[in-house]
């Protein structure tokens, strides 16, 4: 995992400023959650640090590269969103393995880190099943299963308080 850097970083929509100049280092390891009243502002910084949304003013850096005009395909981070995202046609194993597919890894690469993730994540069991066969926990393990074998640098959101507090219960994740 890396190091997140906020400095003086700031979103408004409109004359609304929803992000109010915020500074915030997020050190390699660490695990780091946003808790607030609903429109606060906490998803919007999420989508900051990910890039799915531009900052206002401010940097945001990863790894000590300023990547605040960064693609978010460029910033090495991975996002699991609330609603999972998962492709319903796919089963687990194919679901995992969708963005190193993407990436075009190896067949190899590709088992090899379908496997260790479905291991750790305590669904080896499910690899054939499709989602709609799955609890809410299972499906939320997959989301995050095809975020993990990317290897990111850093997890920018699991946007959601019973995710994170789950995230920060399996320490076996964060390696």
């Amino acid at each position: 995992m890396g190091n997140i850097t906020l400095r003086k970083v700031n979103k408004s929509f409109g004359a609304t400023q929803v992000i109010p100049g915020i500074d915030l280092t997020i050190e390699d390891g660490e695990f780091v959650v946003f808790v607030g009243p609903s429109g606060c502002g906490k998803s919007t910084l999420l989508r900051l640090i990910a890039g799915l949304e531009d900052t206002t003013s401010g940097t945001i850096e990863i790894d000590g590269k300023d990547v605040t005009e960064a693609a978010p395909a460029k910033r090495g981070l991975a996002m699991v969103f609330q609603s999972y995202a998962l492709y319903p046609h796919m089963t687990v194993r194919n679901n995992i393995a969708f963005p190193l597919k993407m990436a075009k890894a190896s067949p190899d690469v590709i088992e090899k880190k379908v496997t260790e993730a479905a291991r750790v994540l305590n669904l080896t069991n499910y690899l054939d099943r499709r989602p709609g066969q799955l609890s809410g926990g299972q499906r939320q393990r997959v989301a995050i299963g095809r975020a993990i074998v990317r290897e990111p640098s850093a997890f920018s959101s699991l946007d959601r308080p019973a995710a994170l507090h789950k995230m920060a219960a399996a320490p076996r994740l964060r390696g």
